[in-house]
């Protein structure tokens, strides 16, 4: 399914590492995509729940810990995002370009062991 995007936002520090887009949805208003990857106890799991989690607000995933990202592909005002078990397609045509570039840094910091794969064209 493909989402417009209307805003990201973005946290960075020695914990965490979240992108979030927020789509809008007629129930909640707006409802966010979350790629979330946890620095300071990720050691200590699995390793098939180590990575970057992807999760949707109000989508139930049984599985939702190993729901990790697999591969991203970066377009023009285009982003596809290949999870374990789920793929979105994201309009980032109301996204200006600093915020791609913000999000393309975030990306390289959350893919610091190389979990995924990033194509970006």
């Amino acid at each position: 399914m493909k989402y417009t995007v209307d805003f990201m936002s973005f946290e960075e520090d020695d914990k965490d590492l979240i992108l979030s887009f927020a789509i809008p949805d007629e129930a909640l208003g707006v409802k966010s995509l979350i790629l979330h990857r946890t620095l300071f106890f990720e050691e200590v799991l699995d390793e098939e729940e180590r990575g970057v989690k992807v999760s949707l607000e109000g989508e139930e995933c049984e599985d939702s810990f190993l729901n990790t990202l697999v591969k991203i592909e970066i377009q023009d005002t285009k982003v596809i995002i290949s999870s374990k078990f789920s793929e979105y397609v994201l309009d980032l045509s109301k996204i200006d370009a600093s915020d791609k570039s913000h999000m393309i840094r975030l990306l390289m910091k959350q893919n610091h062991d190389e979990r995924f794969l990033i194509v970006n064209e």
